[in-house]
């Protein structure tokens, strides 16, 4: 079917733009009729594009389709290597060296070009091998295109990359970004400054806000821009210019009114939506980033506050300096005109593939030589994207619809309005040096350490009501325990009290200690999983920071529930065996919080973790000593008895308090020869006595280290 047909437009669209037709001013250049704020020009005649006159919108597009107009080559693609060369020698040297714009311009820093560039999403690996099991040879794996084929460069000032929804916006910045879920498969070339890169490399010159805001609710703006400045900020860096630098962020994105109120949590008001946006655009601002990514920024945001930010991302872009110029890009659906008219350059994309790209003020002349001039009262946001897509039809308001063959025809007179091009990839060459040159390192791995270890305990304590209730219930608890089995003495009745009480003990330091951490890495984990993508710390600084402060707030709880339960129960009165009482009450937390660490760190969410970590409580309870003494353990239970925290705090404690117990007997115990005078029989009778009392606390410090390795690695490379 031939895209020149008439037919394949259908009467409707004509009929919109009939009244412009008959004013005469079907010709619009870009969108002169509505106002440019505080935008960087520079005048060619190569933008200069004659108007001619258009009697129909759809019979001007089946002229034009197929004919010679000519726009300048767009400075989006890399091909305008030499039209750029002729425009930046037209301009004095001055002008060459001040222009955002031109990218053989001093304050344009970094290029980035891609070339043939698709992306497929795939299932997951788990779900694929399911596929092949239960298909076998009929298996054909499948593959969704995100991208198709496509290319470009960006280079300096204020970007956008607008479609409509599912058009691949996200995922291109994402692809570009090195940002992509594992589940794509990405085909095509990248080049930074003339050379191929990777997450590693781009981190370093680049910044990434994405569309939701995450953030440390309990510390204040200017905390957490602190934080982020001692982790990013080279290590050269005095304190005094790290607080130079923060006041300059909040500053230039409007936040000192604020930068002593705290971000904001669920249960507790802080700061507006829109100056959450801004905290995450300051933190990636603070170590100047050459390039900057933004995922649907306004999301969220009303009109003026979404204007207000994008005029702050508009002054970012146009720096008075070389150090404070950034080139930004943001994907965003529909903006407002004001918004708009804020962008230097435009990406048009539908389908994953690219229908327009250049600078935003020739998208609507564009569309006029195409035959789809922009009325004057209209958004051109918004005709830019109505266009490309086909209304769909409504019966109860008879909207006819249009076909894939007129929509494809739409699509392709676009294309031909614009010129054709081929990407340099060695496009930026000459300024890789100076990119990769002036990156000093990063602060080392154990100030990192110290910085976050700093930044938990001012999180955990501005939440000291949840430490309070904690040491609250340790004590309450503590006195119940103490008062249920009140003074137990020396008797031979005793010995039925005993057992019992140490392995409630047991149970009950295992159960507080689990319950206090297992929400501790799926909380955080989207929040570090971000902080670690742009490069702010190691994870092996962060989870130390994390394992070191949680330990340090966990110690007093079994010290104070071990000091009052010890003397209430009436166990041996010396001070060796309270202290390794103490021990053992401790160990036990510290084992069960280390085996809720990991449960946490292998699930990934909170949902999956308080469902996988009763099953492993109750197993270790199980198996703990007392319902099943060693002795009448059977053989087929010996690798669940040998995995159990609880039986080697239990079986520890209870040699402990049974070695050198000395019982005492009524006379009429002793003539029925029912009188049993040491602890020692228990021991021998439960068959406590296969392990030593040091033997039990260097396997409870075995698991409290196995579980926490293992907890690391979830917590390394798990980031899905």
């Amino acid at each position: 079917m031939d895209s020149r047909d008439p037919d394949l437009f259908p009467s409707s669209y004509a009929t919109n733009y009939e009244d412009i037709s008959h004013r005469g001013r079907t010709g619009i250049m870009g969108d002169s009729h509505l106002p440019i704020l505080n935008e960087e020009e520079y005048t060619d005649d190569a933008f200069i594009v004659e108007e001619k006159p258009v009697s129909s919108i759809y019979k001007a597009n089946v002229t034009t389709a197929g004919s010679s107009h000519s726009l300048p080559t767009t400075t989006s693609s890399a091909s305008f290597t030499d039209q750029s060369n002729h425009r930046s020698s037209a301009l004095k040297q001055n002008e060459r060296q001040l222009s955002i714009l031109d990218p053989l311009s001093d304050r344009v820093s970094t290029i980035l070009v891609w070339k043939n560039l698709t992306v497929h999403a795939r299932p997951s690996k788990r779900e694929e091998f399911f596929q092949r099991v239960k298909s076998y040879k009929k298996y054909i794996p499948k593959r969704k295109c995100l991208l198709s084929n496509t290319s470009g460069a960006i280079t300096g000032g204020l970007w956008a990359v607008m479609g409509p929804s599912g058009s691949g916006k996200s995922t291109l910045l994402n692809t570009l970004a090195c940002r992509l879920d594992v589940n794509t498969i990405v085909e095509g070339e990248m080049r930074l400054n003339g050379a191929p890169y990777d997450n590693a490399e781009l981190k370093r010159i680049a910044g990434y806000v994405m569309q939701d805001d995450l953030l440390n609710g309990c510390l204040t703006v200017q905390e957490t821009l602190m934080y982020a400045a001692q982790l990013r900020l080279p290590r050269a860096f005095t304190e005094e210019q790290r607080k130079e630098r923060v006041a300059d962020a909040m500053a230039d994105l409007g936040l000192s009114h604020v930068h002593n109120v705290i971000v904001g949590t669920p249960l507790k008001k802080g700061i507006s939506g829109g100056e959450r946006k801004r905290v995450c655009v300051g933190m990636q601002l603070l170590n100047r980033p050459q390039l900057l990514f933004l995922d649907e920024p306004t999301s969220g945001l009303d009109s003026v506050t979404a204007l207000d930010l994008l005029r702050t991302f508009h002054a970012l872009a146009h720096g008075k300096s070389q150090e404070k110029a950034v080139t930004i890009v943001c994907s965003i659906h529909q903006p407002q005109a004001k918004i708009f008219n804020l962008f230097d350059s435009l990406i048009l994309l539908k389908g994953g593939g690219i229908i327009y790209q250049g600078p935003r003020k020739q998208a609507m002349e564009a569309y006029r030589i195409a035959g789809f001039p922009c009325p004057v009262t209209t958004n051109p946001a918004d005709h830019l994207l109505d266009v490309i897509t086909p209304p769909r039809r409504n019966p109860v308001i008879d909207t006819p619809a249009i076909s894939l063959e007129q929509q494809a025809a739409i699509d392709e007179a676009i294309l031909k309005a614009q010129p054709s091009f081929d990407v340099d990839l060695n496009m930026g060459v000459n300024k890789r040096l100076a990119q990769m040159a002036n990156i000093p390192p990063s602060p080392p791995w154990h100030k990192q350490v110290r910085i976050l270890l700093h930044r938990t305990f001012k999180e955990q304590l501005r939440q000291s009501r949840i430490i309070i209730t904690s040491l609250v219930q340790t004590v309450v608890i503590a006195i119940l325990i103490g008062t249920v089995y009140l003074k137990i003495g020396n008797s031979q009745k005793s010995t039925t009290f005993r057992e019992p009480s140490l392995f409630f003990c047991a149970v009950n330091q295992g159960v507080f200690g689990a319950l206090m951490v297992i929400n501790s890495f799926p909380v955080e984990r989207a929040l570090t999983l971000r902080e670690r993508a742009s490069g702010t710390y190691f994870a092996s600084a962060y989870f130390i920071a994390k394992i070191v402060a949680e330990t340090l707030i966990q110690i007093p709880v079994p010290i104070i529930f071990s000091s009052i339960v010890y003397f209430l129960i009436g166990y041996q009165a010396t001070v060796g065996k309270f202290f390794i009482f103490a021990l053992f009450m401790l160990l036990c937390s510290l084992a069960a919080t280390s085996l809720a660490l990991m449960v946490s760190a292998i699930c990934k969410t909170t949902d999956m973790s308080v469902t996988v970590l009763p099953l492993a409580l109750e197993i270790t309870r199980l198996f703990g000593g007392f319902f099943l003494a060693p002795s009448r353990l059977p053989t087929y239970f010996v690798w669940l008895d040998a995995i159990s925290y609880i039986k080697y705090t239990f079986v520890g404690t209870a040699l402990n308090e049974l070695s050198g117990l000395k019982l005492t007997c009524t006379a009429e115990q002793v003539a029925q020869f029912a009188c049993i005078t040491t602890g020692e029989y228990y021991i021998n009778e439960r068959g406590y006595g296969y392990i030593s009392i040091g033997g039990c606390i260097g396997v409870l410090l075995g698991y409290i280290i196995f579980c926490r390795i293992v907890a690391f690695l979830g917590v390394r490379f798990l980031k899905n």
